[in-house]
């Protein structure tokens, strides 16, 4: 039985190889997909991230009617996300990439992000609230955001950065607009 350790699969030079081909090195044997071939798993991993694709496009043609349509724009964004994930899941392999997503150093935006999505996903379909499911899928995008944005070096602090010259350019609109 594997262990979950800090070690990062998907930066770990033991597995590079003295040419650089970023597709088959991508590609990892996993314990938990022992039977598939290199080409089985990048064949899904395309196949799920076309889906992902087309699911974050089609939520997107909601955007406009989000208040009045928000269970089915959140509904088809958080679906897109799934397979996005199963995507790389696949590419990777699913144990290398649990580790990866358990590692210290991915963990908060990893809990961030999947506890956005499931609660986007429960209150979108169980409680079925448009009210609630508004907010619920503005937190899964920021901490979508957040979690791709933490892949980038230095994007965790460029990210705050425009968010806080946004927050001012808002407040400083909402100054010369209100009259306070």
């Amino acid at each position: 039985v594997a262990q979950l350790d800090d070690s990062d699969p998907l930066t770990d030079s033991s597995s590079s190889s003295s040419s650089w081909n970023p597709w088959s090195t991508a590609v990892q044997e996993d314990p938990w997909l022992p039977s598939m071939t290199k080409k089985q798993r990048l064949m899904g991993f395309l196949a799920c991230l076309l889906g992902g694709s087309l699911c974050f496009s089609i939520s997107l043609l909601y955007l406009p009617f989000v208040l009045l349509k928000a269970r089915k724009f959140a509904l088809l964004f958080s679906l897109g996300s799934l397979f996005t994930m199963a995507s790389f899941s696949l590419l990777w392999g699913p144990w290398n990439h649990l580790k990866h997503l358990c590692s210290r150093s991915r963990a908060p935006f990893t809990t961030a992000y999947l506890g956005t999505l499931l609660c986007t996903v429960y209150v979108a379909m169980v409680l079925k609230s448009t009210l609630l499911t508004v907010p619920c899928a503005v937190c899964q995008l920021v901490a979508l955001l957040w979690y791709v944005f933490s892949y980038v070096p230095g994007g965790v602090r460029g990210l705050k950065f425009l968010t806080g010259l946004l927050g001012s350019a808002l407040v400083r609109k909402a100054e010369n607009i209100l009259p306070v």
